[in-house]
C-alpha cells in the first residue's frame, strides 16, 4: 500500500539523521556549484576571455532548460533504478563536463562543457531528486523530512556566493569551476555511500507504469490546479529575482548596499521553512502554499519603496520567506497527491513546468520594461503571478482526505 501523507506533519517520527543530512549536503553543493555561483563567475569569464555578456548570459538559460528537460527524465529513472545509478552518473559525467569546461579556451566548446555539466548536476541533483529519496528514506515521516532537507539547503548561497568569490579573486575564474567540480564529484559519490539505496528503487516500475502515472496526475483537478500555480508562481518567482537588484538601483539604492539586501532575501529563506512543521499541521499543505503565495504578493509592492533600507530589508525578508516556503511545500504537496512510487518522475515534471514559468517570467518583464521604461508593470505583474497562483490552488477541488483514492496500482481504476 502507498504512503499517506496526513496534514499532521508536526506528529510525524524524527526523520533518520544521516541521510537526510547527506541529501541536504548534496543540496547545497548542486545549487551552490551550479546555480548560485554562475552569477559570481559571469563577469571574471567576460573580462578574461572577452566573450559576449549575451552569450555568457545565454549560458545559464541553457543551464536551466536542461535541468527542467533533464529533470523528467531524472525522476522516471530515479522511480525505476534509486538513486545510486543517478548519483554516480552526476559525479562522473556531470562533475567531469564542468572540469572539462575550466580548460576551454574557446566560446563554443565552454558553453556545451559547461551548460551540460551543470544541466546534468541540476537535473539530477536538486530539489525534485533530493526531495523524493528524502521523502523515502523517511516513509513515516516524509513531510519532516523534507522540510529538514530543505533548511539545511537554504545555506547554498550563503556558502557558495563568498567563496566562490573568494576562490575567483584568489586563484582566478578557471579554478573556481575546478574545485565546484571537485565539490560536485565528492558530494554525489559521499551521498550514494551514505543513502545506501534508502531512496528506494521502486521495483515493480515499468514505463508503462510511469506512463499511467501521468495520466492519473493528468486526470486529477487537485493536480491539475497543483501544476497550473507552479507554472504561475514560476514565472513570478523568477522575474522578481532577475530584477529586484535593478530596481532598488533605479530607486536609489547604491548597487553594493542592494546586492546585500538580495543576499539578505536568500538567507531569508530559512524563516519561511523553520515554522512549516506546525504551519502544515495546522493549516495542511495546499492552504500553507496560498498563504506563501499572499506573503509574496504583500511584500512584492514593497519593492516601490525600497530606497529606503527598512522597507528594503523588509521586502527581501517576506520574499524569502514566501520562495523558501515554496520550495519546502512542492515536495510536500507533490507527495501528498500522488502514488509515492511515482513520486520523483512528477516531481520532476513540476520542476520542469516551474523552470519554464521562471524562464517566460523575466522575458515577460523585460519585454514590458523595454516597451514602458518603467520597473513598475514588472512589479504589478509579479503581484498579479502570486495572486493568480494562490487563487488557482485555493479555487482548485481539494485533495481528498483519504488520498490515492483514484490512484491505485498502475492499471487500476
Amino acid at each position: 500500500m502507498p504512503v499517506v501523507v496526513t496534514a499532521k506533519s508536526s506528529a510525524e517520527p524524527r526523520p533518520p539523521l544521516l541521510p537526510i543530512s547527506a541529501l541536504g549536503m548534496l543540496t547545497i553543493v548542486t545549487y551552490g556549484a551550479c546555480y548560485y555561483a554562475y552569477g559570481v563567475l559571469i563577469q571574471p569569464i567576460a573580462a578574461d576571455t572577452h566573450w559576449p555578456a549575451a552569450a555568457l548570459g545565454a549560458i545559464f538559460s541553457i543551464v536551466l532548460l536542461i535541468t527542467g528537460v533533464g529533470g523528467i527524465l531524472a525522476g522516471g529513472l530515479l522511480d525505476r533504478f534509486g538513486e545510486q545509478p543517478l548519483f554516480l552518473l552526476a559525479a562522473v559525467v556531470g562533475a567531469g563536463a564542468m572540469l572539462a569546461a575550466s580548460f576551454q579556451t574557446a566560446l563554443l566548446p565552454f558553453a556545451v562543457a559547461y551548460a551540460g555539466g551543470c544541466g546534468l548536476v541540476g537535473a539530477l541533483g536538486f530539489y525534485h531528486i533530493t526531495q523524493s529519496v528524502a521523502a523515502r528514506a523517511a516513509p513515516g515521516g516524509p513531510a519532516r523530512a523534507i522540510i529538514w532537507l530543505t533548511l539545511i539547503g537554504a545555506l547554498a548561497g550563503p556558502i557558495y556566493l563568498p567563496s566562490t568569490g573568494w576562490l575567483v579573486e584568489s586563484w582566478g575564474w578557471r579554478n573556481a569551476i575546478r574545485v565546484d567540480a571537485g565539490t560536485v564529484a565528492a558530494a554525489f559519490l559521499l551521498t550514494a555511500i551514505l543513502v545506501r539505496g534508502r531512496g528506494g528503487a521502486q521495483k515493480s516500475m515499468t514505463l508503462a507504469s510511469v506512463g499511467h502515472a501521468f495520466r492519473l496526475a493528468w486526470q486529477s483537478p487537485p493536480m491539475r490546479a497543483w501544476l497550473l500555480a507552479t507554472l504561475i508562481s514560476g514565472a513570478a518567482v523568477d522575474a522578481l529575482l532577475v530584477y529586484q537588484i535593478p530596481v532598488m538601483v533605479r530607486i536609489g539604492m547604491p548597487l553594493g548596499i542592494a546586492a546585500t539586501v538580495a543576499g539578505f532575501r536568500g538567507l531569508a529563506q530559512l524563516a519561511g521553512r523553520l515554522p512549516l512543521g506546525p504551519l502544515v499541521g495546522r493549516l495542511g499543505a495546499r492552504r500553507t502554499i496560498v498563504l506563501a503565495y499572499v506573503v509574496g504578493a504583500i511584500a512584492t509592492p514593497l519593492l516601490f519603496a525600497s530606497g529606503t533600507l527598512a522597507l528594503a530589508l523588509a521586502f527581501a525578508l517576506f520574499v524569502g520567506a514566501s520562495t523558501g516556503a515554496l520550495s519546502a511545500l512542492q515536495g510536500i504537496y507533490t507527495h501528498e497527491l500522488v502514488d509515492p512510487r511515482h513520486l520523483g518522475a512528477l516531481l520532476g515534471t513540476q520542476q520542469a513546468l516551474f523552470e519554464v514559468g521562471g524562464a517566460a517570467g523575466p522575458a515577460m518583464a523585460g519585454v514590458l520594461l523595454g516597451a514602458t521604461g518603467s520597473f513598475t508593470p514588472m512589479i504589478l505583474l509579479t503581484t498579479t503571478g502570486f495572486v493568480a497562483a494562490g487563487c488557482v490552488l485555493l479555487i482548485g477541488a481539494a485533495p481528498p482526505r483519504s488520498p490515492r483514492a483514484a490512484q491505485t496500482t498502475p492499471g487500476g481504476k
